[in-house]
């Protein structure tokens, strides 16, 4: 008889409560059993490490019997040798593990804190990271996932086919690396508002793709890839430069240099809210700050693109930046556009230096 892999499901939750206590509620469906729950608070301000007591204590939660909660600060995550005696005495379905994180430390930084322990303290053969606008309702996901890393050892990462809440297909899990093309029709204005669905579009998303098999693609899905432990250490976890968006492609770019494959399997699926916290909250133009920083850290440390192409993407995020500054001017409170933000932006764009943090 096999021993099944153990399995570390790294949850971040910042602000955002009561979809994390729905995906936890949804990852107690699936069938695989040989798994951890971390859960990794980013300094939450909303009554969130609150309400997750309750929760596990029995509060709105399905099922009678308590979650036992194994509470920590980051300080530990690295640690070797910590004291689990508490956590192993109860049975797997019945415990999980929270750290608490001193400040918002954003996507990457978050998760490797969460990583760092199920790598340290759990020994864990997988790591899943999984965004707390995820709900599992294929009790399998788990099971298929771990088959398809069980067919090939350089397999370093695996994802499940993205619905959205009504059932569609959300193309971000089939993405390739972006060239050129891609980061001025795809990822500007341009392609997502004036030329919607162009053929770069189409095939940086891989339209052609009939969601018929396991293929191999660059870029997985950040809100839902299971990592062989054995990958994500050697590539060094997430780049903890970037504070929000491109950790994905930045980890499939590491992936790929050490000849690593990143893989989607079809038949496994989870529903993607998408980007709760952010509307929930109302930060998108907070959101679009981060999202060009880090495009802008991915353009400089992991592609090779040109100085002249890489000039050229950057005037036409600068355009975009000037013509939200002037919407904000002609419609007032009535732009969608945050002024502060896009003057941030150009502030970036011009080669200052703004400061690396999640601060509002």
């Amino acid at each position: 008889m096999s021993i099944m892999p153990r399995v570390a499901i790294v949850v971040l939750n910042w602000n955002g409560w009561p979809d994390t206590i729905q995906c936890i509620e949804s990852i107690h469906r699936l069938s695989a059993s040989n798994y951890d729950i971390i859960v990794v608070d980013n300094n939450s301000s909303d009554s969130s490490i609150e309400n997750i007591r309750r929760y596990c204590e029995g509060a709105g939660r399905s099922g009678n019997n308590p979650i036992y909660l194994f509470e920590v600060f980051e300080d530990v995550t690295n640690q070797i040798g910590l004291d689990l005696s508490s956590y192993y005495g109860v049975d797997p379905g019945r415990r999980m593990i929270l750290i608490k994180n001193h400040e918002n430390y954003g996507y990457a930084r978050g998760n490797n804190i969460g990583i760092r322990f199920a790598l340290n303290a759990l020994k864990s053969d997988y790591i899943l990271v999984l965004n707390n606008d995820v709900i599992i309702e294929d009790t399998e996901m788990l099971n298929k996932l771990l088959d398809t890393m069980s067919k090939d050892g350089r397999i370093g990462a695996v994802s499940p086919m993205l619905r959205s809440t009504n059932g569609e297909v959300q193309r971000a899990c089939t993405r390739n690396l972006p060239g050129f093309l891609d980061f001025i029709f795809v990822y500007t204005f341009i392609g997502q508002r004036l030329m919607k669905e162009n053929q770069i579009w189409k095939r940086h998303f891989n339209y052609d793709y009939p969601f018929d098999r396991p293929a191999e693609f660059g870029v997985l899905a950040g809100s839902c890839i299971l990592f062989r432990s054995q990958a994500i250490t050697e590539v060094g976890l997430f780049d903890e430069s970037t504070f929000l968006y491109w950790e994905e492609f930045i980890i499939g770019c590491k992936l790929a240099s050490r000849g690593w494959k990143s893989l989607l399997r079809p038949d496994a699926e989870v529903i993607h809210k998408g980007e709760s916290c952010i509307k929930n909250l109302n930060l998108k133009s907070w959101a679009r700050y981060w999202s060009i920083k880090s495009e802008l850290y991915y353009l400089e440390n992991y592609t090779s693109q040109n100085r002249f192409k890489k000039a050229i993407i950057k005037a036409v995020l600068f355009l975009e930046s000037t013509l939200a500054i002037i919407d904000t001017i002609l419609k007032g409170e009535r732009s969608k556009f945050d002024r502060g933000y896009e003057l941030k932006i150009i502030s970036i764009l011009s080669g200052n230096t703004c400061n690396n943090n999640g601060s509002r």
